[in-house]
């Protein structure tokens, strides 16, 4: 390959990856001061353990990743207040009717009621809509599963 056409190249590549991650601006601002930290630390405790984290294999969790929650949250509910709050009402009250993920809940079943408060649930909404959330390296073919979506991924 002529350099020229290499560096051209290598100026295109890294901006289809940033094509291909569609991110959504995000308003941290009407965040709760804490709710984000207080919800890092809970998922540690109450969400991990079924959503997986890090590099989990996916035909090992009990629930679908959080990443992927998130972006089809983000899909229905880019303001972050309309997230937050219809995140912790299926969170509180999980049922078919209000689920975004039929798929998942096809594969997993319905989410586990958690014992969590309901300020509890916000701040791991907030969280998750923050993005603090790991990706792991699989999560290609998770997309790919779920390409049909409106997912913000």
């Amino acid at each position: 390959m002529k350099p020229r056409r290499a560096r051209i190249l290598c100026l295109l590549l890294p901006m289809s990856f940033v094509a291909c991650e569609r991110k959504a601006e995000l308003d941290l601002s009407v965040a709760p001061e804490g709710a984000i930290e207080q919800g890092v630390a809970l998922m540690g405790t109450h969400c991990h353990t079924c959503h997986g984290v890090g590099e989990s294999r996916m035909d090992a969790m009990l629930a679908p990743p959080l990443w992927g929650v998130r972006a089809h949250y983000l899909a229905r509910h880019s303001d972050p207040e309309d997230f937050v709050d219809a995140m912790t009402a299926f969170v509180q009250k999980p049922r078919m009717e209000s689920s975004l993920l039929l798929f998942e809940v096809a594969r997993y079943g319905l989410k586990a009621p958690v014992s969590l408060s309901e300020a509890e649930i916000r701040s791991v909404s907030w969280a998750i809509y923050a993005g603090r959330v790991e990706r792991p390296s699989w999560s290609r073919e998770y997309r790919k599963r779920h390409a049909s979506c409106e997912a913000n991924w």
